[in-house]
């Protein structure tokens, strides 16, 4: 089969070794399956991006770019978290770099400011990027919390903005790699934020359907040898 260019072989044995690096920091200590969300869209960073990780995600932490400085991610606090990293990625488009900030959270949390922090990255078209892990967990009894981060409200404010927003099966690894592809080059282009709304299961799926399955699959059907690649 002829070599897709948007996704050519050598860069989905990449994505393969990445997400078995992730598979292997998390299957004994995180419940659900990220492998595919983290290593699809942290595939397509360099040095010079940020990464804005919740406080204690030692996966991000140690995955993330290098940045000039040295430092494994961009370590901010945990209140006004994304409008710290809005501010990070105001930052790199005041430097004139073609650099993106990304910044990681969980729906149904509490992320202080983060719907005006996206009516200002809009505005100013910053290269931000938000990708936010759902696990469809119930949070009944809090939806009038003005802070937390929900589907509804999210698409409530991308609609009066028109706010790019991707909803995605997060434990598909060739679906999140698009969709970080296609909003990473808008972003480095000045074309301003997108949000990534990825959905996992709230538990590990079965071994038939885990992520790394998924994709060996693909490959297997793309004809691409898996010989080579670790497990």
């Amino acid at each position: 089969m002829a070599d897709n260019p948007l996704l050519p072989q050598d860069r989905l044995r990449e994505l393969y070794a990445l997400m078995s690096r992730v598979h292997a920091m998390e299957r004994r200590k995180v419940k659900v399956a990220r492998e595919a969300l983290l290593a699809a869209t942290l595939i397509h960073l360099s040095a010079g991006d940020l990464v804005c990780a919740a406080p204690g995600d030692s996966t991000l932490q140690s995955l993330a770019p290098k940045s000039p400085g040295g430092a494994a991610a961009h370590h901010l606090p945990a209140s006004l978290r994304i409008p710290l990293c809005a501010g990070a990625a105001r930052g790199l488009q005041t430097a004139g770099t073609d650099r993106v900030a990304v910044a990681f959270a969980s729906a149904g949390t509490s992320e202080t400011g983060w719907e005006d922090a996206l009516r200002w990255a809009h505005r100013d078209e910053l290269p931000l990027l938000l990708v936010v892990a759902d696990t469809g967990r119930n949070v009944a009894g809090r939806q009038s919390a003005e802070s937390l981060l929900l589907w509804p409200k999210l698409t409530k404010v991308a609609g009066k903005l028109h706010l790019p927003h991707f909803p995605v099966d997060g434990e598909d690894a060739v679906a999140v790699f698009r969709v970080v592809q296609e909003t990473a080059a808008r972003a480095r282009a000045h074309g301003g934020p997108s949000v990534i709304w990825a959905m996992l299961n709230a538990e590990r799926p079965a071994p038939g359907q885990q992520p790394l399955r998924r994709l060996q699959e693909y490959m297997t059907a793309r004809g691409i040898s898996l010989n080579s690649l670790s497990r």
